[in-house]
């Protein structure tokens, strides 16, 4: 008996529910154990870096055609906005996550006991992570 197309897509239709199951089952899986996405992740503090700035440098010589002189004086403003960028960035940084912090206390009032014990772990591991990252006492 020779095969017809209607048998050729009953088995590629029941491959694909397969698959489709097995996807499924492995991404509930994966959400049970915690593998979903971290909300509560600091990105890590940026090292000292000079890259921008000697970008920076470059570009602006070789667009304003500058001697040596000046490169010396516009470097010194280069690096004084390199750390003004930098310091900004650590503010903002630290500003949107304290006002992650405000929200889970604002959330609290509208969960369940069992929501409100995530919650507030997760809060407590935001808090840590601020803490060890800006190193101030003014993490809520």
């Amino acid at each position: 008996m020779k095969p017809r197309l209607r048998d050729y897509l009953t088995i590629f239709f029941a491959l694909m529910v397969i698959f489709l199951c097995g996807t499924g089952v492995g991404y509930l899986l994966g959400e049970k154990k915690g593998r979903a996405h971290d909300s509560t992740k600091v990105p890590p503090k940026p090292t000292k870096s000079r890259a921008w700035e000697e970008r920076t440098m470059v570009r602006l010589t070789e667009s304003l055609d500058l001697s040596e002189a000046q490169q010396r004086t516009i470097r010194e403003d280069v690096e004084e906005a390199a750390q003004k960028i930098a310091a900004s960035r650590d503010q903002a940084i630290g500003d949107y996550y304290r006002h992650l912090l405000t929200l889970h206390d604002d959330l609290l009032t509208d969960l369940e006991p069992s929501q409100q014990k995530k919650i507030t772990k997760d809060r407590e591991k935001l808090k840590q992570l601020l803490e060890s990252r800006f190193q101030s006492n003014d993490v809520n």
